[in-house]
């Protein structure tokens, strides 16, 4: 299995449908903590729009990081679930904006 990171692209299994996730939590915490892994749902649009808590990228899939939507997934669903790629550190460190501005940090 590829590794869970922060940065990586995913697409896992929920119930109902899968969905595509951006791992923010930090690396040590998912190594350390395997509990859960913290995660950004990505909306696959063609017509997104950045606004202060969305972010627009085009790979590894097109569509949207949607800052406000954060959602904790088990290990397990990773494992069932496939990676796409990676975010690149521009888009990162736009996503890392958007987070602070979603959690007033």
């Amino acid at each position: 299995m590829t590794e869970i990171q922060r940065g990586s692209v995913w697409r896992v299994p929920t119930v109902g449908r899968d969905r595509t996730v951006l791992v923010v939590q930090h690396n040590a915490v998912i190594k350390h903590h395997p509990g859960g892994v913290a995660c950004l749902i990505i909306q696959e649009v063609e017509d997104a729009r950045d606004t202060l808590l969305t972010v627009v990228i085009e790979e590894p899939v097109r569509g949207a990081v949607m800052a406000s939507d954060g959602h904790q997934f088990r290990p397990l669903r990773f494992e069932q679930g496939k990676c796409l790629g990676y975010l690149s550190a521009e888009d990162m460190e736009r996503v890392n904006t958007a987070l602070r501005a979603a959690l007033d940090l």
